[in-house]
């Protein structure tokens, strides 16, 4: 219901320091604007108004950040000046689209935004300057208000302001366009757009998208991957086609080039631009493409991961919303492990056998960090370091785009199940795990996301590699944030079970003793050994033979009375040691 901008028209107005009209004398500074109106319905493909650079704010909420993928960072994140915002809406008057960001890669015709309400409340963005001419081109509106719209350039007394913008209720957006260069490097850009005369209680100025050019040079162009999709699965020896999209705002495209891992596989020189990768063997593959225009000036797009198998394994996956408690113990007959009780680096894991659940791997630049409100708490009673565990709530986190961890389990001819616990708070995560003998396809899954709080999974992985001494591999990172500051992905514990318990020594002997009947008492007990996990369990018949849990624990050398009350006239037990 925040619309923006003013009448159709455009404006002129440069100033250039002189000696005659106060200001300093600035030789070879330039700052020039006009402002544009942009119809209702018109889209504003951002790829091409930025071959520099671009932003798009709003996309899902008042944090979420996108801009150009495969560039060094020119444009900002804004400033909000005032206290009145910012907050997002999604019914702009004209769209925006793109095929280069990041961390969302293609969008088309978002109509999102964000607004600030009040008089004298606003954006601020500062933009490098130097000897260069350079266009920066800033998307705004008005709703209910007029729009004070102000650039300054540093170190040289030049302003460009205009207050044309203004709605008196929802309307149309504008573009304004300014051409700037400083006298010397190390200038700044400041644009300055806000709340002048309103005409309702929330009147507002919005901000959509930000763009960066270089008049009267070759700037780069664009390119990004149509086909394949990211995490797209193959079967060993097809033939796999690779197409891009490819754009010049100031030329034309000369050749698109296509590389897997690094390596080229060949060129296209017209539009659609595709090749054919034939035959390709079992692996797993990132793609990219680099464009070349007639300036020799080029532009690589972001990477593409695709899996190629060759079957004899199997890997299927699912999620669902984790139990408020878990009992780790129970869980991983074969392991388990837990990350961040104490601390950020505290592993606990299943005690008495070899460990197969690796510790994570940081995936990314940012370090992990504990966090102790997590919506499970877990249990156990055969860990190490830490014996056992009543109900935790503690795990880890990684913030930040592309950032999150990596566990690995074995992985052999024989099925197994492991369940990783995992959750987010305010992003949207990708889990993707794969074989390392590439026997089966990839499973992907991007479904886990929350755009204002937490949310939680626990993922179920049966797998069966093709061979012996293969790895499962997981991944799990953060695909978009919905919050640029504290988004992120958090990983619990993980649970594993089948393929057998391998063990560090020989199997442990269990003697009954003394066992008996009082009444509504069977007792009995059994000497334990320290490092080793026992589980007791009990039927009420050996035909057929129903086998319940009744307890398990560490052992700690010493000897173990069991009193079992029960109103069965019969029972049977069994204990097992690993």
């Amino acid at each position: 219901m925040y619309g923006k901008t003013s009448k159709g028209r455009w404006i002129l107005f440069s100033l250039m320091a002189c000696g005659f009209c106060g200001g300093p004398f600035v030789s070879g500074a330039t700052l020039t604007g006009t402002f544009t109106d942009i119809p209702q319905g018109a889209v504003v493909n951002l790829t091409v108004e930025g071959p520099l650079d671009w932003v798009h704010w709003g996309l899902v909420t008042e944090s979420s950040v996108d801009r150009k993928a495969g560039v060094t960072p020119v444009i900002p994140d804004f400033k909000p000046l005032g206290l009145n915002g910012p907050y997002p809406y999604g019914d702009n008057f004209n769209s925006y689209s793109w095929s280069d960001g990041t961390p969302t890669a293609n969008v088309v015709s978002t109509t999102t935004g964000v607004w600030m309400y009040g008089r004298t409340n606003g954006f601020e963005i500062e933009v490098p300057a130097d000897t260069k001419q350079t266009t920066l081109k800033v998307y705004v509106g008005t709703f209910a208000a007029v729009g004070n719209f102000e650039a300054t350039l540093s170190g040289t007394g030049l302003k460009y302001t205009n207050a044309s913008l203004s709605n008196m209720s929802n309307g149309p957006g504008g573009c304004y366009a300014l051409n700037f260069s400083a006298d010397s490097p190390g200038q700044t850009l400041v644009v300055k757009y806000t709340v002048g005369r309103t005409f309702a209680a929330d009147g507002n100025v919005t901000l959509q998208a930000a763009a960066l050019t270089a008049p009267g040079a070759n700037n780069p162009p664009a390119v990004s991957i149509a086909n394949p999709t990211d995490g797209a699965n193959f079967s060993a020896h097809d033939n796999i086609r690779i197409a891009a999209d490819a754009a010049d705002a100031d030329g034309t495209i000369v050749k698109v080039e296509f590389f897997q891992n690094g390596a080229r596989l060949g060129e296209s020189l017209t539009s659609p631009y595709s090749l054919i990768w034939s035959n390709v063997p079992a692996g797993r593959y990132v793609l990219t493409a680099r464009a070349t225009d007639d300036g020799d000036a080029t532009a690589a797009s972001a990477p593409v991961e695709i899996f190629v198998s060759e079957g004899g394994g199997t890997l299927s996956g699912s999620s669902v919303l984790p139990p408020a408690n878990v009992d780790l113990t129970v869980a991983g007959a074969s392991d388990w492990a837990h990350w961040g009780r104490s601390s950020a680096a505290s592993f606990d894991h299943k005690a008495g056998v070899l460990q197969q659940i690796s510790n994570f791997a940081q995936i990314g630049t940012n370090a992990p960090q504990q966090y102790a409100d997590n919506y499970t708490a877990y249990s156990w009673a055969d860990g190490t370091p830490i014996v056992g565990e009543s109900g935790t709530k503690t795990g880890v986190y990684i913030y930040g785009v592309t950032n999150g961890f990596l566990i690995t389990a074995p992985a052999d001819t024989e099925v197994r199940t492991l369940n990783v616990y995992v959750g987010l708070y305010r992003a949207a995560a990708n889990f993707q795990t794969y074989l390392s003998d590439f026997s089966a396809p990839a499973y992907t899954d991007t479904s886990l996301s929350s755009i204002f709080g937490n949310a939680y999974a626990v993922y179920t992985l049966n797998y069966a590699a093709a061979s012996a001494g293969q790895t499962l591999s997981i991944e799990y990172t953060a695909k978009t944030l919905y919050d640029a500051d504290f988004g992120n992905v958090t990983l619990q514990a993980a649970a594993l079970s089948g393929g057998g318990i391998p063990t560090n020594s020989p199997p442990v002997a269990v003697t009954i003793l003394n066992p008996a009947a009082d009444g509504n008492r069977f007792n009995f007990s059994f000497a334990t050994q320290s490092g080793v996990s026992y589980t007791l369990e009990f039927t009420d018949s050996l035909s057929p033979i129903n086998w319940q849990p009744l307890t398990h624990f560490a052992g700690n050398d010493a000897t173990v009375s069991v009193t079992n009350i029960t109103t069965a006239t019969q029972r049977f037990y069994r204990v097992g040691a690993q």
